[in-house]
């Protein structure tokens, strides 16, 4: 089958909290959340003060919200975990850690503890531009003396829709504020429920019991799979090690495909713990039904995946920046004399070694965080997003939508700004994906582009608001004067 990407004790107590109750639950962790298994090796300490209150009256408003900083890591200063399962037709958990350090600790007199004082509220609604439409909602107060242990606040949401069964897919809205900073940022997780086979119905550990947050795993690594339904069924597991292709340029007309043949049965997880190992990289696939192609994916790398430290690592990504001949020529090359021809791509771009270092820096350096934003079925910088990221950089603005995500480089109100639709779609075995909706116009400002790197310029915003801001005064000394009678 070818799929075609179209846009068409209080302690004890407090842990089964964090499964059975109707209420969020807290705990602070070393390195996790532990399974339901594993309870009595995960517990830490419980957060003192833990209180849910609704928020129905509050008005959230998304549609008109500018989303950029989500793309600029340097803007944001907590990033959290997430992960998401559905546990039935009407309810959710959402499970998250943030990192202890992410928080500035504060006393109010000598005699008292630097304390934190974190505010997580959260909102479930239909999608971005239906925000007053909320189905559940709720805040957790997390005040804790700091300690010298690094760690994480970790801890579990119950999402409850009860009065919205027959939603299919929903979006969670969690707001983290750090109050002794006055600083808040909000995140947003698609909640997919099309079947009980999507990836979202399952929940993933590490061999020491904890919560999986990554969105890849290591060759070596051994998982814990349990569908939430079907918790103790054996799952079938299917592997493919496909060379999926990078992004075609945003003019091009060329439809994405992939083949679902690729996938065949590898093994299957033990029965009794849900555990499997990885001793290939590729995509590996988990299915309560093979049947459908729907089912609990991950990339497994032999690399320090999403960082790009290895010498193989560096011509792919060129392709967005080569001609045909560049890159075949850089392909066929002795795998030993990689690094001397990448290096010496950017040399002869640059004109001198210094440059060279930062445009090698800041080009790889967006490959990575491609990778850290946009990984799907496939590596970040090969998907639509990742290649336009790389590219152009981050953008200014960045639009969200129930159906589509809009970036925008350069002024929101300039007819001259350059402005990207990606379509959200939705893949049986990955969940979203986001499709650039490609145009023989993007042509002309994506040879600026790929000509300003050739050039041995880092094509950023700044350059593209200076290329905007000369084409805006030509066209005003284009115009004929204005005389007023």
């Amino acid at each position: 089958m070818r799929i075609q990407l179209t846009i068409f004790e209080q302690r004890r107590r407090t842990v089964r909290l964090l499964w059975s109750d109707a209420r969020p639950t807290v705990q602070k962790v070393g390195n996790g959340i532990s399974s339901p298994g594993h309870i009595a090796f995960g517990v830490v300490l419980f957060l003192g003060i833990l209180s849910l209150y609704s928020c129905k009256s509050k008005t959230y408003t998304f549609s008109n919200t500018n989303f950029a900083y989500l793309y600029q890591p340097a803007e944001v200063l907590i990033k959290p975990d997430f992960v998401l399962q559905h546990i039935g037709n009407d309810s959710s958990l959402v499970y998250f850690r943030i990192r202890m350090d992410d928080f500035l600790y504060v006393r109010s007199s000598t005699s008292q503890l630097f304390e934190s004082n974190v505010q997580i509220r959260y909102a479930v609604v239909p999608h971005y531009e239906l925000p007053g439409q909320i189905i559940d909602s709720g805040t957790i107060y997390i005040r804790e003396p700091k300690t010298d242990t690094p760690g994480f606040f970790a801890g579990c949401i119950p999402v409850i829709r009860q009065r919205m069964r027959e939603m299919k897919d929903f979006l969670v809205a969690i707001t983290i504020r750090d109050a002794n900073r006055n600083l808040e940022y909000p995140y947003f997780l698609y909640a997919d429920h099309q079947s009980t086979y999507t990836s979202q119905n399952y929940l993933t550990l590490d061999s020491a019991g904890n919560i999986y947050f990554e969105p890849t795993a290591r060759l070596g690594d051994k998982l814990c799979v349990r569908h939430s339904t079907f918790k103790d069924k054996s799952l079938v597991v299917k592997y493919s090690n496909a060379n999926f292709s990078i992004a075609l340029p945003p003019f091009s007309s060329e439809p994405e495909t992939i083949d679902t043949e690729d996938f065949k049965i590898v093994g299957y997880t033990d029965s009794a713990t849900g555990c499997f190992e990885f001793t290939k990289s590729g995509i590996y696939i988990f299915q309560t039904d093979t049947k459908t192609i729907e089912g609990y994916y991950i990339m497994v790398t032999n690399t320090d995946y999403p960082l790009v430290n290895k010498r193989h690592q560096l011509v792919e990504p060129l392709r967005y920046l080569t001609t045909q001949k560049e890159f075949s020529d850089l392909q066929a090359s002795n795998p030993d004399s990689i690094k001397y021809l990448a290096d010496q791509f950017w040399l002869a771009r640059a004109g001198s070694v210094e440059r060279a270092r930062n445009l090698v820096k800041a080009y790889y350096g967006r490959v990575q965080r491609a990778n850290e934003l946009f990984t799907s079925y496939k590596e970040g910088w090969k998907t639509d997003r990742g290649m336009i990221y790389i590219v152009f950089g981050p953008p200014n603005v960045v639009y969200r939508y129930a159906e589509r995500e809009v970036w925008i480089y350069g002024d929101d109100n300039s007819a001259l700004q350059y402005r990207f639709t990606f379509t959200r779609i939705r893949i049986p075995f990955s969940g979203f994906y986001h499709v650039l909706e490609r145009n023989e116009n993007y042509r002309f400002i994506w040879g600026q582009a790929v000509d300003a790197w050739r050039n041995g310029r880092i094509y950023s915003i700044k350059e593209i608001k200076r290329e905007q801001d000369e084409r805006d005064q030509q066209l005003r000394f284009q115009r004929y004067p204005y005389f007023w009678f």
